[in-house]
C-alpha cells in the first residue's frame, strides 16, 4: 500500500450545515489524524462560518483547523495534483479538473464519498468503481455507514474522554453548563433540540409541559417562528421560556466541539441531518432523528432503516417506544407524540446508546478507512 501524502475535498452545501460539518470534519481528520496536506474547496463558505466563526468567506483561500480552504466558484482553478480527490455527496468536478487528473503519469483515487445511510444495498455498493467514459479514470463509491462492510463513521480521538468527562466529572459539566448560560438541575430531563423547519415543534412543546421537569435547549435560529407562536415571544440568545413543566433555553448556536459536549450532557437529542446524527450516536445518550425531507416521503425509508440498525437488540419495550415517537416526528403526526411513554423508557435507552456507542467505535473510524482504501488503489 502506497503512503499517501495530500487530499483534496470538493463540497457543494445542499444541506446546509450538515454538508459543511461533514467535509471540515474529514478535512480536519485527514489533516490532523492522517497528518495529510489538505485542499477544502466549498460553494458556500459563509454556511462554515457559522460552524467555525474566524473562517472569512471573503477570502478566496485561508488556513483552517490545519487545512486550506479555498472558496469554489466559476472562476476557481483547484489544483487536483494530489494522492486522493474527494467528491463529497455526488458534487460535479469541474471538467477542467477531470481532465487535469487524466493528464496526470499516476491518477489520484477518484472518490464519490456518498451521504450516510443504514439501508441495505450500502454494503453492496460500498467501494464499487465507475470508469470514467471519456478519460483512463475510475471514481470509486464510498459509503459511511454502521457496520464494517462500509466505510464507517467519522470520529476524532478526544470524542470518548470529553464524552466521559462530561458525564462523569461534575465538575467539567456544571462549567460547560454555566458557559451557555444555564444552572443545571439534577431533576430535570435536559433535551436538546435541533431540528428542520418541517418538524412539529409545537406539538414536541405541548406534551413536553406535561409530567417531569423537561429543560429544553435550543441553538439560536432553530423552529424560530414555531417558538415564536407557541411562546408568543420571538426568541433571543439567553432567552428562557416557561411554560407548565417545560423550561426552554435559547442558546448560542454552538461551535461543532461543543455541540458534542452539549449532546453528551443532554438526557434525549432531537437531530437532523447527518452531522448531528453521528455526533448524537457519540454521545452515547438516546435520540429522535429528523432526516433530511424528500419528495415521495423517500426519507421515511431511510429512517426505518437506520432504526431497524439502530434498536437491533435493544429493550423490548424501549425499542417500539421510541421508534414509533421517531416516526411521528418525522411525519410532523403531533397528535402522535407520546412523550410520556419515551420519557419512562429514557434509562433503558441510554444504556442500549452506550452499547451502540462501543459497538460502532470498533469499527474502522472513516478517514483511517478512507485513507487505506486509497492507499490501495493508488
Amino acid at each position: 500500500m502506497k503512503a499517501l501524502r495530500s487530499a483534496v475535498i470538493f463540497c457543494q452545501v445542499i444541506d446546509n450545515f450538515g454538508d459543511a460539518g461533514v467535509c471540515w470534519r474529514l478535512a480536519r481528520q485527514l489533516a490532523q489524524q492522517e497528518k495529510l496536506q489538505v485542499t477544502l474547496w466549498m460553494d458556500d463558505v459563509q454556511v462554515l462560518q457559522r460552524l467555525r466563526p474566524d473562517v472569512d468567506p471573503a477570502l478566496t483561500s485561508q488556513e483552517c483547523d490545519g487545512f486550506t480552504l479555498c472558496r469554489w466558484d466559476e472562476s476557481s482553478v483547484p489544483n487536483v495534483q494530489v494522492d486522493i480527490v474527494i467528491e463529497a455527496f455526488g458534487c460535479r468536478l469541474p471538467s477542467a479538473s477531470i481532465a487535469s487528473m487524466a493528464a496526470m503519469q499516476t491518477s489520484p483515487v477518484w472518490i464519490n464519498l456518498e451521504y450516510l445511510s443504514a439501508e441495505k444495498w450500502v454494503e453492496q455498493s460500498h467501494g464499487l468503481p465507475s470508469p470514467h467514459p471519456q478519460y483512463a479514470l475510475t471514481k470509486y463509491f464510498y459509503f459511511p455507514g454502521f457496520s464494517q462492510a462500509t466505510g464507517g463513521l467519522l470520529k476524532e480521538s478526544f470524542v470518548d474522554s470529553n464524552r466521559i468527562a462530561m458525564n462523569n466529572d461534575e465538575h467539567h459539566r456544571f462549567a460547560f453548563a454555566k458557559r451557555l448560560g444555564l444552572t443545571l438541575n439534577t431533576q430535570s430531563t435536559f433535551v436538546s433540540l435541533f431540528c428542520y423547519p418541517s418538524a412539529p415543534v409545537q406539538a414536541l412543546l405541548g406534551v413536553l409541559e406535561t409530567g417531569a421537569p423537561v429543560t429544553c435547549l435550543i441553538p439560536e435560529g432553530v423552529a424560530v417562528e414555531q417558538l415564536t407562536a407557541y411562546f408568543s415571544a420571538t426568541p433571543k440568545v439567553g432567552m428562557q421560556l416557561q411554560r407548565g413543566a417545560l423550561s426552554c433555553h435559547i442558546i448560542p448556536f454552538l461551535e461543532p466541539d461543543d455541540f458534542d459536549s452539549l449532546l453528551a450532557m443532554c438526557d434525549l437529542n432531537f437531530v437532523r441531518g447527518e452531522d448531528s446524527l453521528v455526533r448524537a450516536q457519540w454521545a452515547a445518550k438516546p435520540l429522535i432523528w429528523q432526516a433530511y425531507p424528500q419528495e415521495q416521503a423517500v426519507h421515511m425509508d431511510k429512517l426505518q432503516s437506520f432504526l431497524d440498525c439502530y434498536l437491533n437488540n435493544c429493550d423490548a419495550d424501549a425499542a417500539p417506544t421510541i421508534s414509533q415517537f421517531a416516526r411521528a416526528w418525522n411525519e410532523a403526526q403531533g397528535d402522535s407524540l407520546d412523550w410520556l411513554s419515551l420519557q419512562s423508557q429514557l434509562n433503558k435507552l441510554e444504556f442500549h446508546a452506550q452499547k451502540w456507542c462501543a459497538q460502532l467505535s470498533a469499527q474502522t473510524e472513516l478517514a483511517r478507512g478512507l485513507v487505506h482504501f486509497a492507499g490501495l488503489h493508488l
